[in-house]
């Protein structure tokens, strides 16, 4: 069970469709690090959502990775993340360096980082057929206590918010980095 040839960690996406489409959308692979909705979905924090529905999740997906590809580049444990807001890195990032960093520009990093990761992974081969789970998660139930019913996810519904995710990460319809996004985040084009 696998996503881009990176073994999935022990959270079923069936349970947490957020976690689905960061899954399949993680430019590493089936980490469930690189967008942790689970905060969302399951803590219920910072904005509590359904965990069954793919509404919203596209936004929440790229918005997660951006703040987790920042926090990744000041080395820190994302861990802390689940009590640190981006506000608090900024002012530790200045404490640090000495050189000012608001939340904002953090989470442009972030936005670059991960868009330029995007386009190494377009570079090496990958497009939207590797933006996606293993056929199982869409054809077989999950398993549960507590009477919960862990349906399959509906393909469909799945596609729907991946093209969601394309359209606010600033790719194509296939899944690919786009000369005018990669301008816009001032990252070098090649041709």
């Amino acid at each position: 069970m696998s996503v881009k040839k990176q073994e999935l960690p022990a959270c079923d996406p069936r349970g947490a469709y957020g976690l689905a489409l960061g899954y399949a959308t993680s430019t590493a692979g089936g980490d469930h690090l690189r967008a942790y909705p689970i905060t969302h979905e399951v803590l219920r924090k910072p904005v509590a959502t359904d965990r069954f529905t793919f509404s919203g999740k596209a936004r929440i997906i790229k918005i997660s990775e951006d703040a987790n590809a920042a926090v990744d580049s000041l080395t820190a444990c994302q861990f802390i993340f689940f009590a640190c807001s981006l506000e608090e890195y900024s002012r530790a990032f200045s404490a640090v360096t000495g050189q000012g960093a608001s939340a904002q520009q953090l989470l442009n990093a972030g936005e670059r980082i991960y868009y330029n990761e995007r386009m190494m992974n377009a570079t090496n081969g990958f497009a939207a057929a590797d933006d996606d789970l293993p056929a199982r998660f869409f054809t077989e139930p999950g398993s549960s206590g507590d009477g919960i019913d862990v349906h399959p996810i509906d393909r469909a519904d799945f596609l729907q918010a991946r093209a969601n995710y394309y359209k606010v990460r600033g790719l194509n319809e296939n899944g690919m980095p786009t000369r005018e996004k990669a301008r816009q985040l001032n990252l070098p084009w090649n041709d």
